[in-house]
């Protein structure tokens, strides 16, 4: 009997929890949309121009992709490499999983796209895992430290929400502290446990020299994302945002952290309640409100192209040969 079995309460609150989540949310999000006029509502999506469409999405594309490089430096690490145009086409077509209940329909979409390359399902799954991991704990690492460097120079805060600083150290706790090497590597193993998967042995090679530089990537992933959002902005309301580049590297982490901890699907709703929140004191609600719902658009277009870019213009038609690095070489 698994232990999930033997708690069937946490089956209860890991299903409950969002979904009474998802209907405050979408209930508020309902009465703000009944107070936005139908016409100033299309008057700023008309008015937003096309360079800050397309801008904000490869910006988030960018984002993104620092996270798919540091799963393919994982799995380099246990002595698998597969080619780097693969690694990234698995990760962008998994991507739609994300949508489904729970967290594990796109880490499974992951591993099954890379078995034709000789890597095993369920090192491709706990290595999935692992950056998930470590890419939600450099996130909110990130925006605390960008919060803590404002108020310390006494610069413009971040958000007018009293709260902001504890939410940042709680998410941070929350997601640096499984992120750790050996605990990630034992929480990677038991998911695969519970998805029914033999996690086997698999040894990381990677120096905590490697795994530095892996995070330093995917922390310019989330100034990326963060970008993504300002370019957004800048078609919207050009003078309003420039001076919002720096806070909001902590408000765009902090939103998504923040949705990959309350289990909805893909972050919906709770992102958008976030940054929608750490916009109003700049944009007015209508803007702010229309920022957080557009930003979630133009992402799933973004992710939704390049996925369908990835999957037809290179299909893989018959199984490949296996590809492990020489761990050796990697020294060298």
């Amino acid at each position: 009997m698994t232990t999930l079995s033997k708690r069937p309460w946490m089956s209860w609150i890991r299903v409950v929890v969002p979904i009474v989540v998802m209907i405050l949310l979408a209930g508020h999000f309902y009465r703000s949309l009944s107070a936005l006029d139908d016409l100033d509502a299309g008057a700023m999506i008309a008015s937003i121009p096309v360079w800050a469409w397309c801008g904000s999405g490869a910006l988030y594309l960018a984002g993104i992709s620092a996270s798919a490089f540091f799963w393919r430096l994982l799995l380099n690490g246990c002595g698998h490499n597969p080619p780097f145009i693969s690694t990234f086409r698995a990760f962008f077509v998994s991507q739609a999983g994300k949508y489904a209940p729970g967290k594990g329909l796109a880490l499974l979409i992951r591993a099954a796209l890379l078995r034709t390359h000789g890597v095993p399902m369920t090192l491709s799954l706990a290595t999935g895992i692992i950056e998930v991991l470590w890419t939600m704990a450099v996130g909110s690492l990130f925006a605390l430290t960008i919060y803590t460097i404002l108020e310390c120079t006494g610069s413009a805060t971040t958000s007018a929400d009293p709260w902001l600083p504890f939410k940042l150290l709680a998410l941070t706790c929350v997601t640096a502290v499984p992120a750790y090497p050996a605990w990630s590597i034992r929480l990677a193993r038991a998911s695969a446990r519970k998805l029914g998967l033999d996690p086997g042995e698999f040894h990381f090679r990677l120096g905590w020299q490697s795994l530095l530089a892996g995070a330093a990537v995917l922390a310019c992933g989330w100034i990326c994302l963060t970008l993504s959002l300002i370019v957004l902005i800048a078609g919207m309301a050009p003078p309003k945002a420039f001076p919002l580049i720096v806070p909001a590297m902590a408000w765009v982490p902090l939103a998504s952290v923040g949705g990959f901890v309350a289990s909805t699907p893909g972050g919906i709703g709770v992102r958008e309640y976030l940054i929608e929140q750490a916009l109003l004191p700049h944009l007015g609600a209508n803007q702010a409100l229309l920022a957080a719902l557009l930003l979630r658009l133009i992402w799933t277009v973004a992710e939704a192209v390049a996925a369908l870019v990835l999957w037809l213009g290179w299909r893989e038609s018959a199984p490949m040969q296996v590809q492990h690095s020489n761990p050796a070489d990697q020294k060298s």
